[in-house]
Order: structure tokens, then C-alpha cells, then sequence
């Protein structure tokens, strides 16, 4: 029974390291972080129950290997535990912000939980034979209560586990990495294009230059590497391997990583190698490290220069290697600034944010006006740039703190470990390679947002690392605590059903992560057909996810719009007040499960602005619903644009000029709103006013072809048809298929009797819009006239 136990946690250990890096799969709407994150929640709770069912089923006795990061990890977790119970959005929270998915609460236990999996199942050396581990185990001499000082002096017995080794991770890990630049190279030199391009679904990704299994962008993947380069030379400079095959393979992983980030150069990957480097040959030269050797040295300080070389001169665009698709990130200001904003909101959330993984939350709330004149200002980030801004905003002071605390202890212990060690000149390079790329991780953590794979090799050297500097065997402020049943059958039992209950736990979150990913795979198959029918399926198997509740009722409105544009005669009036109660009742839903969540609001705001026409009192319902939008994105001129408009159309001109004047001092370039203010002019009846006013915009704009035709429309109704013709012309010049502009061009000629100009201007506009009985109509008394 201990071999099942036992080889279920190896192999979930091993197959997690090696996988997640490369697992991706092509049915979801999201094909990197929302698979690995299943993967992670798999196996970690996997091998989770299954150590404890070794302890509890095999052992009879809980047996505990303590690290001194037990409480830090624990506090931080249990921060973010009580950060998503208060949270303003517990969807994204429990399970991370949809599009993103590695910002959640069960991500980040999963990974402490990972943490703890390590620290009391790897070891630092493995142990050969069953024997071996007998005889181990009986130089443990506890009581019940675990306080036996015998059993401090060898806490390197730990549990007895079987083959899980710092240096069997730690090649798996590396195997896992070469599969990773293998895939990239073939990626970046087109050898999936010609076999993957015409092939349907997710897998057509594989066509992308762009593509490789860590990240879902070239920068995440090349952070990665980053991390890898010190961890491999760390490895090298440690040596000693018995295997000239072993070493020859860490310096190809080198170098092939090494090949990568000078075909991306891009300046956050050279920081984080420079800065990892120096740090691990500071620290081996003020120690004396390598007294012995001190040539090793060579390959860390060529590569910081390497690294302060292209830092010096950094990347451009056309001069680089491999053209791929940039990220778009925050600056770090902008992403300081929204996390302070966030923090300092209220007293909740000074002390723990507005909630693990609600970023996207923050942003839209907190950003500035100033980000309105940039050239993404209609982009939603859910992500900041600096991880720790992302903790600050979210989890509050106490999650910064918490943190904090734990990368200080860590490093306060770490340093003490290898003090003792050097002075008693013992080796430390094993050490080193683990505990510096976990610095270049931390590094990592300043210039990048973490996603899985990140996340889950920073939980994973901090466990390794804690395996290695203070779980030998020797000696180390950590110890094995042990608690035996064989006295107290009683507890047996009660232990027992606690691990069938979280068994049977675990068993139905396992039914329920089925279903959410049942439809995540409806939702992105309603991309491509049946969108109404997959949208139901995927709101019917995960109804908590406002995401696809938003997407139905936009799928209902698309709907509805369909069937009003069809001739009277043909409309179906049935349908259309069916797919309009269906898409309200929708958006209102997903207002009632995420009520605030910007998008859901801004979602039930357009449903009811477009059936204002047939539905009474939607205008009303419209501006209640953008006036609650506003609440969580204030900054946005869209939404005081879009108010504006249904105050227009209810007759309050004095609050739509407000709404319209209120969006252009945020974005004074916003051509809508200030379109919309030559509308609110016109229907003053003031004509010429709206006309100079327009000609104004057009002279600012003179591309816009929406500015255009909105000045040859107000020149025809001026009667000044030449004026308008050319305005016409102009935005056809620009937008071949514009249609209104053609209707427009050929009433224009109709009324200065070009007949035939007015026909071939009408019969354009019925190629563009097949079946329309107005522009038939107009063509029937066009040819009659000319009869």
C-alpha cells in the first residue's frame, strides 16, 4: 500500500515538473494558462491526497519535515484566502480573472500546497534501498507529542520516500526545458507553418512564428529562459557531474537558451540575467566560493557583460532577428499608481486589496484620465507589469507584508545556512544554482507579471531550495515532527474518515472542473458555429462565469438586430421580442453574479440603448446601466458618450451636452462625443451652427470618414448639394463599401436630377445590401422617370 501511495506522489511530482511547461491543449478559448492551470490543480491534489493517505493508511503516523517558510507561506496564503472571501469580484477570484486564469485562489494553493509536497517528499539525497530506509527510520525516537531531541539531529529521515530527489526534479526540469527551446526553434523557423496551417481549431496556433508551449507571448517565455540561463550555469559552475553526457547537455541548453534571447532581445530578459548573475558572482566572489577555481567565474561575468551590452544598446524593431507579435504591458508608474489607487480606496482595502486576482477591477477603477491619450486607451488591462503591484492592489498591505516577509525569511535563512556551511568549508554550489535562480525569479517578479509557469517554478525552487539548505541531514533550524497512532487508534480512525471526506472533496471538485471546462470548449466552439446554441450550452454547464453571459446576451442582441433589419413583411415579431427578453435577462444576470465587473453593466447599457426603438422604457434602464458603468470605470469617455446619447434621445439636452463635454475633457481627441455635439446643435435648430462646427471637426480630421459624411449630410440638409456631393465622394474614397454614403451620394444626384448617377450610386448600395426594399423601391421610381 506505502509503494502505491509513494508512487503516486513521484509521479505527480515528476510528471508536473516535466508537463507544465509544455501543456497545452487547443479546445478552449485560452490554450496556455487555462489548461496548465487544470493540470497543476490535478496533480498537486493528486499527489497531495496521496501523501497524506500514505501517512494516515501506511505510516499510522503524520510525520511533518518543518522549514523555517512554514508560517510565511502560511500567512500568505491564508492573506489571500481572506483577500478573495472579501473580494469585489469572488468568480475571478476563486478561479482568476477570465483570460488570464494563473491570478486565482486555487492557483495559488495549489501551489503552496506544491510547496509543502516538496519540502516533506523530495530529498536532498536518495535513499537506495528499503533497508536503508529501515534503518533510518528507527534512528527516529519520538514521543507522541513529536518532542524527541533525537529526532531533531536527523532530520534529514524525513518521510521515507523512494527516488523523489532534488537532482531527479531537477533533470526532469531540464528535459522539460529542452523540449520547450526545441519546440520554439521549429516554431521560429516555420517547420510547423506548412504542416499545421490549413488545419482547423486551436491547432492552427502552431502555424504562429510566435509560438511555444510556456506562455501565450515571446516576452513570458523569454523571462523563463532568463531564469533558466542562471540555473544552468549554476549547475555547470557546480560540476562534479559523473556524466560527460550530463554536462555536454547543460552547456547545449545554454547556449540554445542563450540563442533565443538574442533572437528576441528584449530588454526585461537581459535585466533579470544580469542582475541574477551578478548576484550569484557577487556572492561566490565575496565568499570565496571558488578560491580553488576562480576561472569558473569567466562564464557568469561574460555573460553580464553580454546582458549590460544589450542593455546599452537596445533592441529595434526592424534590425531584429525574428519579427513577433509585442506584448502590450503597463508602464511600471502606470502600474504602481493603479495598485496604490486600489489600496488606498478604503480600510478593506488597505488591509487585503479589492481581491486576489480583480486587477482588471482596479484598473478600470483607478486609472488615470492621462491614460485616455495613449494609443491603447480602449484596452482593459488585467495585468500590471510588476507582480508586486499586482499583490499590492489586490491583496492589500497585508498581502504585500505577508510577502515580503516570506522572500526575507527565506533570504534571512538561506544566508545563514550557507554562512555555517562556508565556515565549515562545506560545499555550497548545489545550493547556489537553486537559490540564485530563484533570485533571478524574484528579479523576474519587478519586471514581469507571473504567469503559471512562472509562479509555479518560483513555488518550486523555493521548495527545492528549502530541501536543500535545510533539510540535510546533518543538521538545520528545520526537523521532522512525528505523531504515531499505534498508542491512540482512536485518532486512526478520525484521520481516516478526515481523509476520505477530502478525498470525496476533491473527487467533486474534479466533477466540477469537468463542467467548467465543458464549456469553456462550447465557448470557444461558439466562435466558430452555433454561437447562440454553444453560448447556452457553456452558460448551461458553468452558470457562474459572467464572461459567457455577457457573450449570450450580445449573441441574443446580434440576433435581434438580424431580424429587425429584414423587410416588415418578413420580420418575425415573435422572435424578436424572444431574443430581446433573453439577451436582457442575460446581461442583468451577469450584473447579479459580478456586480462589479464593469463589463457586465456596460453589456446590459448596449442591450438596452438598442432596442430602444420597440422596447419602453429601455432608454431609462440604458442610462441606469451606464450610470453604474461609470461607478467602476469613471475615467472612461465612452460611457459618459454613450449617457449622453440616451439623455438626447429622452429630450435632456442639458445633461447630454454634459455627458458629451464630460467625455471630451477626458479624451479631447474623442471624435463620437464631439460628433455628438453637432448633433445636440441640429436639434436645437441651429443648422449653420452645426455646419461651422462640423467643418471644424473635418478640418482637424480630414480622414475621418465618419466626420465626412456627417458634413455632407448636414450640407445636404442645408441644400447645399455640391458641397455634399464632394463630402460624399471623399468618405467613398476612403471606405469603398461605405454604405450610407452611397444612399446619401445618390439622393444627392436624385435631387439635382443625374438620374443615372442617382441609379448606379442605388444599385451599389444594393449589392452591399441585397433584399432591400427601400433602395428597390427608389430604384423602380428612379428607371420610371427616365421612362
Amino acid at each position: 500500500m506505502e509503494n502505491i501511495f509513494s508512487r503516486i506522489v513521484r509521479v505527480s511530482i515528476y510528471l508536473l515538473v516535466f508537463l507544465l511547461p509544455l501543456f497545452w491543449l487547443p479546445f478552449t478559448f485560452e490554450v496556455f494558462e487555462f489548461n496548465k492551470q487544470y493540470l497543476l490543480f490535478f496533480l498537486v491534489s493528486l499527489g497531495f491526497w496521496a501523501w497524506l493517505a500514505k501517512m494516515i493508511i501506511s505510516d499510522k503516523e503524520i510525520r511533518w519535515r518543518r522549514t523555517p517558510l512554514d508560517l510565511p507561506v502560511l500567512i500568505f496564503l491564508g492573506v489571500a484566502i481572506f483577500s478573495a472571501i472579501f473580494s469585489v469580484d469572488k468568480t475571478s477570484s476563486l478561479f482568476g480573472f477570465y483570460g488570464r486564469f494563473s491570478d486565482g485562489l486555487i492557483g495559488l494553493l495549489s501551489l503552496g500546497a506544491l510547496f509543502f509536497l516538496i519540502t516533506n517528499n523530495v530529498r536532498y539525497r536518495e535513499i537506495r534501498s528499503l533497508q536503508e530506509i529501515e534503518s533510518q527510520k528507527r534512528k527516529i525516537k519520538v514521543t507522541v507529542q513529536g518532542k524527541s531531541r533525537d529526532s531533531e539531529r536527523h532530520s534529514e529521515v524525513g518521510p521515507p520516500t523512494v527516488g523523489v530527489t532534488i537532482s531527479g526534479v531537477i533533470k526532469t526540469f531540464f528535459w522539460s526545458v529542452f523540449f520547450v527551446i526545441l519546440l520554439t526553434y521549429l516554431s521560429i523557423f516555420g517547420a510547423f507553418q506548412t504542416i499545421f496551417r490549413n488545419i482547423g481549431g486551436g491547432w492552427q496556433i502552431l502555424a504562429q512564428r510566435s509560438f511555444n508551449p510556456v506562455a501565450g507571448s515571446m516576452e513570458g517565455l523569454a523571462v523563463f529562459l532568463s531564469v533558466v540561463m542562471v540555473f544552468l550555469v549554476g549547475m555547470i559552475l557546480k560540476g562534479g557531474q559523473k556524466s560527460k553526457f550530463r554536462n555536454f547537455s547543460l552547456w547545449v541548453l545554454l547556449l540554445a537558451s542563450f540563442g533565443l534571447l538574442v533572437i528576441f532581445n528584449i530588454l526585461t530578459t537581459w535585466w533579470i540575467l544580469a542582475l541574477g548573475l551578478a548576484a550569484l558572482t557577487g556572492f561566490s566572489i565575496a565568499k570565496r566560493v571558488f578560491r580553488a577555481n576562480v576561472n569558473k567565474l569567466l562564464l557568469p561575468i561574460f555573460l553580464i557583460v553580454v546582458a549590460v551590452a544589450f542593455l546599452a544598446f537596445p533592441p529595434t524593431r526592424n534590425i531584429q532577428l525574428v519579427q513577433y507579435p509585442v506584448e502590450l504591458r503597463l508602464a511600471q508608474g502606470v502600474s504602481w499608481r493603479i495598485a496604490g489607487g486600489s489600496a488606498t480606496d478604503s480600510w478593506k482595502n488597505g488591509f487585503l486589496g479589492s481581491g486576489i486576482g480583480t486587477y482588471s477591477y482596479d484598473f478600470a477603477k483607478f486609472k488615470s484620465a492621462r491614460f485616455n491619450q495613449s494609443l491603447f486607451w480602449q484596452i482593459r488591462f488585467d495585468r500590471p507589469t510588476n507582480h508586486f503591484a499586482e499583490i499590492f492592489g489586490t491583496m492589500g498591505f497585508l498581502g504585500l507584508l505577508s510577502y515580503l516577509f516570506l522572500l526575507w525569511t527565506f533570504g534571512k535563512n538561506s544566508w545563514n545556512r550557507l554562512r555555517e556551511k562556508l565556515k565549515k568549508k562545506e560545499t555550497v554550489i548545489g545550493s547556489l544554482a537553486l537559490l540564485f535562480s530563484l533570485a533571478a525569479l524574484v528579479f523576474g517578479q519587478w519586471f514581469y507579471y507571473q504567469n503559471t509557469v512562472l509562479a509555479f517554478s518560483f513555488w518550486a525552487l523555493l521548495g527545492l531550495a528549502s530541501v536543500s539548505l535545510f533539510s540535510q541531514a546533518d543538521r538545520g533550524p528545520s526537523s521532522v515532527k512525528s505523531f504515531s497512532f499505534k498508542d491512540f487508534p482512536e485518532l486512526s480512525l478520525v484521520f481516516s474518515v478526515i481523509l476520505i471526506g477530502l478525498g470525496l472533496a476533491i473527487a467533486g471538485m474534479y466533477y466540477w472542473a469537468g463542467r467548467i471546462y465543458l464549456a469553456d470548449v462550447y465557448s470557444r466552439a461558439a466562435q466558430r458555429e452555433a454561437r447562440v446554441e454553444n453560448l447556452e450550452r457553456a452558460v448551461f454547464f458553468n452558470p457562474y462565469q459572467g464572461q459567457y453571459k455577457i457573450l449570450l446576451a450580445r449573441a441574443y442582441l446580434i440576433e435581434v438586430n438580424r431580424e429587425v433589419v429584414k423587410p416588415a413583411a418578413e420580420q418575425d415579431s415573435v422572435r424578436i421580442q424572444l431574443m430581446t427578453a433573453k439577451a436582457i435577462d442575460q446581461a442583468r444576470r451577469a450584473t447579479e453574479g459580478a456586480p462589479h465587473w464593469v463589463a457586465s453593466w456596460e453589456t446590459l447599457g448596449m442591450v438596452y440603448r438598442d432596442i430602444q426603438l420597440w422596447a419602453k422604457g429601455a432608454i431609462e434602464w440604458g442610462i441606469k446601466s451606464f450610470e453604474k458603468a461609470l461607478e467602476f470605470e469613471p475615467q472612461n469617455p465612452v460611457f459618459h458618450t454613450e449617457l449622453g446619447k440616451l439623455y438626447l434621445l429622452s429630450g435632456d439636452n442639458d445633461k447630454a451636452r454634459e455627458g458629451f463635454e464630460k467625455a471630451i475633457s477626458l479624451k479631447e481627441d474623442y471624435i463620437e462625443a464631439q460628433i455628438q455635439i453637432v448633433f445636440l446643435i441640429e436639434t436645437q435648430e441651429n443648422l449653420k451652427g452645426a455646419v461651422r462646427k462640423m467643418e471644424e471637426l473635418a478640418e482637424r480630421w480630414p480622414l475621418s470618414s465618419e466626420v465626412l459624411f456627417q458634413l455632407g449630410r448636414l450640407y445636404f440638409n442645408d441644400d447645399r448639394l455640391d458641397e455634399a456631393i464632394t463630402q460624399f465622394q471623399r468618405v467613398i474614397a476612403l471606405v469603398s463599401n461605405h454604405s450610407n454614403a452611397h444612399y446619401s451620394l445618390g439622393l444627392a444626384y436624385q435631387r439635382k436630377g443625374q438620374t443615372n448617377l442617382a441609379i448606379s450610386e442605388f444599385e451599389k448600395v444594393l449589392e452591399l445590401n441585397p433584399g432591400n426594399q427601400d433602395v428597390e423601391a427608389k430604384l423602380r421610381e428612379l428607371i420610371r422617370s427616365k421612362e
